[in-house]
């Protein structure tokens, strides 16, 4: 344990070595840390500021001409950081498992097992959809509107989609979906190992229907579907939220986690337990 501390020091100092100080409206971003139940529940409330769209997400997953910490730490370079979090799988030779599109750059063409297909936008928007079920949607890039693509069973699906979001730039990433619709999608016995989960959900607040993402840490030790359920019933009681989805954050090998007070200093409520440099894709939160 002193060992992995002395990492996260260390990828600390060589994180906030790069990124200026600057902030962002707290009007926007709330970070808390509740307790129900016996349980902990570390949070970070980010509404995207209606039409303006305040809060914007970045996904790096290819190396492209540096490495994904560098091209993170290059990007992140007098920006108003929130978060930066590891967030797809990855197999044992470092690569994104599952289809994986960087900025339009194919980096991954197989189509992973999980039923999560998330698309980051250029915009700084995220939707996802559950591929099973082959009613995923686009627009622009002269696709028919209406039109739905099945990318599980169809290569001409998959193919089109794969060129749609090259000619988009779109960004794209696999996971587990865990919540879709406000509903649980995940089965019982889905990964009964026991760790440190982190969720990144996206939805309503449903008082002022303002679009909201929430990255919600749960520190105790819980199996992936123990956790999904706890997850949601906070966020939909206490959060006050309707989750239009919520997928899995990676916290296993590459477990990179940085949090930010507006004053852009390290806040470690939420943290990883490696350092940038392991990092093989990341998930960022800024305000602009």
């Amino acid at each position: 344990m002193k060992k992995i501390n002395f990492i996260l020091i260390l990828g600390i100092v060589f994180l906030c070595s790069f990124i200026s100080i600057s902030n962002y409206d707290s009007k926007f971003v709330e970070i808390s840390s509740v307790s129900e139940k016996g349980y902990t529940y570390n949070v970070v409330y980010m509404n995207r500021g209606g039409s303006k769209n305040r809060i914007k997400a970045k996904y790096f997953a290819s190396p492209a001409n540096s490495s994904v910490p560098q091209r993170f730490l290059n990007f992140s370079e007098n920006k108003n950081m929130i978060m930066v979090s590891s967030a797809g799988y990855m197999d044992n030779y470092g690569v994104p498992v599952g289809l994986t599109i960087d900025n339009g750059k194919l980096v991954n063409k197989n189509l992973g097992s999980t039923d999560g297909l998330i698309i980051v936008y250029p915009t700084g928007g995220i939707v996802a959809t559950d591929i099973e079920k082959g009613d995923l949607t686009l627009q622009g890039g002269g696709i028919a509107p209406g039109r739905k693509f099945d990318i599980r069973n169809s290569w001409t699906d998959r193919n089109d989609f794969i060129k749609w979001a090259q000619s988009q730039e779109a960004t794209v990433f696999q996971t587990h979906l865990l919540v879709y619709k406000d509903k649980l999608s995940i089965a019982t016995n889905a990964e009964p190992t026991k760790r440190e989960r982190r969720f990144l959900a996206v939805g309503k607040d449903k008082s002022s229907a303002d679009l909201c993402h929430a990255i919600l840490n749960l520190p105790e030790y819980t199996s992936l579907y123990d956790g999904t359920f706890r997850a949601k019933k906070f966020l939909n009681d206490t959060g006050n939220m309707e989750i239009t989805f919520m997928i899995n954050l990676d916290t296993g090998y590459q477990d990179v986690c940085f949090l930010y007070n507006k004053d852009a200093s390290i806040n470690n409520l939420i943290h990883g337990q490696r350092s940038l440099d392991y990092a093989v894709n990341l998930l960022a939160y800024y305000y602009e």
